[in-house]
Formats: structure tokens, sequence, C-alpha cells
């Protein structure tokens, strides 16, 4: 399952498609998003409003069956309480993309919206453990409306600030740090020479990898401490 953490399927049918296009023949996907919220988590507070929903979408997919799930920003809303409430794997777009941009090169850059959401960002690098590998923030000053209007002038900024994440930060990997940035991987890549990661994608080939190892092996998040399950005597757990 992957979730569109907003109150509104304007994302559905791209990142559907973006999906269909690599995701394995044997594997499901259902893209879904919230009964209501704004249409994107630009605002600490937006983000409070959903995550409720985020999580009840979270349990839904294990009862019924799913293997894994992807809540779909980068602000990775609901990750560590997803993972406290069930024992499918649950990922997210920031922390798979970082992860797999920091196999791939010495350090890594970012290229984010608006300078609004470095500090919540930059607290997930810190979060992941990966402040080491982090070459900078590039700031595009694209709202996530204006992403969604302007996919052109999106494509030639984030080609602008990418390019000098590599020529003046040092950067060997180019993150793209926002969903509605996905479907440009593969142009930069051939235009900088240096690996991009598309976040839609990269989470969710992650999934497929943690869905194996959950499915055949029973590999999936620990629960003693950090992701420990609430106690059902409490009565908060419905």
């Amino acid at each position: 399952m992957w979730i569109n953490p907003g109150g509104s399927s304007v994302d559905d049918a791209r990142v559907r498609g973006v999906l269909e296009n690599v995701k394995r023949p044997d594997v499901g996907l259902d893209v879904v998003h919230l009964a209501e919220g704004p249409d994107n988590l630009e605002y600490h507070y937006y983000e409070y409003l959903v995550t409720g929903q985020i999580l009840d979408l979270i349990r839904k997919a294990e009862r019924e069956g799913y293997q894994a799930a992807v809540i779909g920003c980068f602000y990775d809303p609901g990750l560590r309480e997803a993972r406290e409430l069930v024992r499918i794997p649950v990922t997210a777009p920031a922390e798979a993309s970082m992860h797999v941009a920091a196999t791939l090169g010495h350090k890594f850059s970012i290229i984010v919206g608006r300078g609004k959401w470095v500090p919540k960002m930059e607290d997930n690098v810190n979060r992941y453990g990966l402040e080491r590998k982090l070459a900078s923030f590039r700031i595009l000053n694209f709202t996530v409306k204006r992403m969604r209007r302007e996919r052109e002038g999106l494509e030639r900024a984030v080609a602008r600030e990418a390019r000098l994440a590599v020529e003046e930060d040092g950067a060997e990997v180019i993150v793209l740090g926002c969903t509605v940035e996905a479907g440009f991987s593969r142009q930069l890549m051939r235009r900088l020479r240096v690996p991009v990661i598309d976040p839609v994608i990269t989470s969710f080939k992650y999934a497929e990898l943690l869905a194996d190892l959950y499915s055949k092996l029973g590999l999936s998040h620990s629960k003693i401490f950090g992701y420990e399950t609430p106690p059902k005597e409490e009565g908060w757990l419905k």
C-alpha cells in the first residue's frame, strides 16, 4: 500500500504511473489517499492534522494482508508511530532515499522546495544518523502546489540546483526531496553523470525488499524498545 498522506487524489495517478513502470510483475500495488485534510504537508500543523488517518490506514493495511506500506511524503510523517502499531514493514521516502544514497557516494545533496522544509528534513537526516553524509540542501523556491502546476519549470529548477550541488557542494549523489519531484531522475542522471534518487521509486523498491524479507524470513522492525507496541490493557489501542 502506497499512502499519499493528503486529503486529495491529486497525486494518486502520477504516483501510480511512476510505480507501475518499475514494480515487479508479482507485486500488487494500491495507491490511496486520506479521507480529508490538506493536499500537502508543508506545515507541521498539517502533519498533525493527518497523522491519525495515516496510522489508521497502516493498521488497515496489516489487517487486510498487505506485506509492506509506504507513507508517501518526504517528511516521513508518522513513520515511528506506525512502526509501534504494526509488524508489517513500513517505510517512507526520506529514510529509504537517504540510506540508499549513502551507499552510492561519499556525500549526497537534497533538492527541496522551500527553505521552510529544511529544518524538518535536517532533523530527519540527524535522526537517521546520516549528517556526515549530507553535502547540502538546495532550495528551489517552489511550493508543492507550484510543483504540481509548473512541471517544466520545476524540472529546469531541479536540474539547475542539482548541478550546483555537484559543482559547488561536492555532492556525489542527488536526492530529490519531495515526492512531487518524481519522474526527473533519469534525465538528470544523463546530464549530471551522478546517481539521482527518485524518492517515489526508491521507497517503493525498498518496500518490495522489506516485503520479501518479511514474508520469507519474518524480518521486520524490532519491537522491544523504540517500536514497542502500546499495551492494550491501557485502553488506548483500539
